[in-house]
């Protein structure tokens, strides 16, 4: 009688435990089912978090610029008949019209029909290749990589005597304030005076103010000068001694998130414009409050804001707006909007490398030719 009533409770004994290893199991499970879907909503806030810090960061425009995509903002107009060059560097309008292409062959010039070439090979131009042109009012200048050519009276380019006191003969832009002319070279900028002798401005002569030597692209405007080199941007007020560094302001390309290198500089009358292999850039700081506000707060306009491409080669002020030349077409900012320009008829090549306006023309510059629009017709 006492062995069966041990062997049932010996099995009663058995079934509690597996019951409660049962539950145990059950209650594992619910936990980790809920912990599994805590860790994939954790996961999924933090991913909402991480997106949103991406847009933040992408989204830097601080203002809202038209849907260059819309019908609205595409215009198209008339290309005029492309005039067959080699890939041309620079563009410029002389006083009396004349439009000048600085090419990877030499020197172009167009005049109403009349198409002429200056190059090594007839004897014309001194040099392989032509990188930049300026003119002071009086004679035409063009910078090569191999120094400073100047237009004679017969209408031959020779190199300029004055090239020697340039503090290199690799000359990457030109520009003119006024009867004032200025290079920009690999070992810093200088400009012509009144003796006839290039003053250079460099990191030595400037007591860092200006920040680096090679000099890729500079610019005038008002009272300021504009240097782009390897190390960013640097600004000096031309009204004080350049050797002085408290009247440079510099804008550190690391720090300010500047793209290298600089492709082109314009100001509208109240801002500056970077143009850069990733898109343009705007100084937020107006050029008047340079002294008093100056923040290097630099923000970005490319290719997701509605420009055809990301690379802009060019970029120029005319006619109250911006214009964009890239690898992808022309593009124009005005009035908040940007807007493609394409072809309503002629051809058009879309490499477009360099940009000159004069009244209602604007000429562009591309790998293989030069023409115009007519930018009365785009309003």
């Amino acid at each position: 009688m006492t062995e069966p009533t041990t062997t049932s409770s010996k099995s009663s004994g058995g079934t509690f435990w597996l019951t409660i290893l049962a539950i145990a199991l059950v209650f594992y499970f619910i936990n980790e089912s809920k912990n599994a879907g805590t860790s994939e909503q954790s996961q999924s806030i933090n991913q909402e978090q991480s997106d949103t810090t991406a847009a933040i960061a992408t989204d830097i425009a601080p203002r809202k610029f038209g849907d260059a995509q819309g019908p609205s903002a595409a215009l198209q107009i008339t290309f005029s008949r492309p005039i067959k060059t080699a890939a041309v560097n620079d563009l410029l309008v002389d006083p009396s019209g004349t439009v000048w292409a600085a090419t990877e062959a030499g020197i172009t010039s167009i005049q109403n029909d009349q198409v002429t070439n200056y190059s090594l090979a007839m004897g014309t131009f001194p040099f392989v290749q032509a990188q930049c042109l300026a003119h002071d009012g009086r004679q035409l200048w063009a910078g090569t990589l191999f120094g400073l050519c100047v237009m004679t009276e017969n209408k031959r380019f020779i190199s300029a005597d004055v090239s020697s006191s340039l503090p290199s003969q690799m000359i990457w832009d030109l520009t003119v304030d006024g009867a004032t002319l200025w290079a920009g070279t690999q070992n810093g900028a200088a400009f012509l005076d009144k003796t006839g002798t290039f003053i250079t401005i460099d990191e030595h002569t400037t007591n860092s103010g200006l920040r680096h030597n090679w000099c890729k692209r500079i610019f005038r405007m008002d009272s300021w000068f504009v240097a782009a080199h390897d190390s960013g941007l640097s600004l000096w007020n031309t009204s004080f001694p350049a050797a002085n560094p408290e009247w440079w302001k510099n804008i550190d390309h690391a720090r300010a998130g500047l793209i290298r290198p600089v492709t082109g500089i314009a100001y509208d009358g109240k801002f500056l414009w970077i143009s850069t292999p990733r898109g343009v850039m705007h100084l937020t700081t107006p050029v008047n409050r340079f002294f008093s506000d100056f923040v290097p707060n630099l923000v970005s306009y490319s290719r997701i804001h509605g420009l055809p491409a990301d690379r802009i080669n060019s970029i120029i002020h005319h006619k109250g707006a911006l214009w964009i030349a890239t690898n992808e077409g022309l593009a124009r900012i005005k009035n908040d909007t940007i807007q493609l320009i394409s072809p309503e008829s002629g051809n058009f090549a879309r490499k477009i490398r360099a940009l000159a306006s004069s009244g209602d023309l604007l000429w562009l510059g591309t790998d293989e030719a030069v023409q115009f629009i007519n930018t009365a017709m785009v309003d």
